[in-house]
């Protein structure tokens, strides 16, 4: 894949909000100033993105209650009820109690966010995350045939 070709801006902050940019730098380790604004930046245009509606990829992970027999059975229901927008998915047992989940789903933001709240609703799911980015998988070669 070609690098990307980089632009150079200036731009002019009061010292306070460039402080609090150094501290953030700091603190999640970033390379440079260039490279926090950057994360913000696309950070910002996602959440534009998810406003407008836009087809996003997301994971969903999900910890899980392994006793409750009826959730594993609902889970893979619900899986199988939004087959076109769970592309893929892989649970780990972390213990004899817990299982963690990360789901692979692709579709319209508001689809996302209201298929994984109801993966989250279940009982037994101790606790759920959606994360959603600006991009798009490419076609599923088996999905075409259809």
């Amino acid at each position: 894949m070609p690098k990307q070709k980089l632009a150079r801006i200036s731009i002019t902050v009061p010292e306070q909000t460039l402080s609090a940019l150094d501290q953030k730098f700091v603190e999640q380790h970033y390379e440079s100033r260039s490279q926090a604004i950057v994360d913000m930046i696309n950070k910002h245009l996602i959440a534009d993105h998810i406003e407008h509606n836009a087809v996003m990829v997301g994971t969903l992970t999900l910890l899980y209650d392994v006793s409750l027999k009826p959730l594993r059975t609902q889970l893979i229901d619900l899986q199988q009820q939004f087959l076109s927008q769970v592309i893929s998915s892989l649970h780990i047992q972390l213990d004899d109690e817990k299982i963690l989940q990360v789901m692979l789903m692709q579709g319209v933001s508001d689809q996302l966010q209201h298929i994984s709240q109801q993966f989250i609703a279940l009982k037994g799911v101790i606790k759920g995350h959606l994360e959603m980015m600006d991009a798009v998988m490419p076609p599923i070669p088996q999905n075409d045939e259809k």
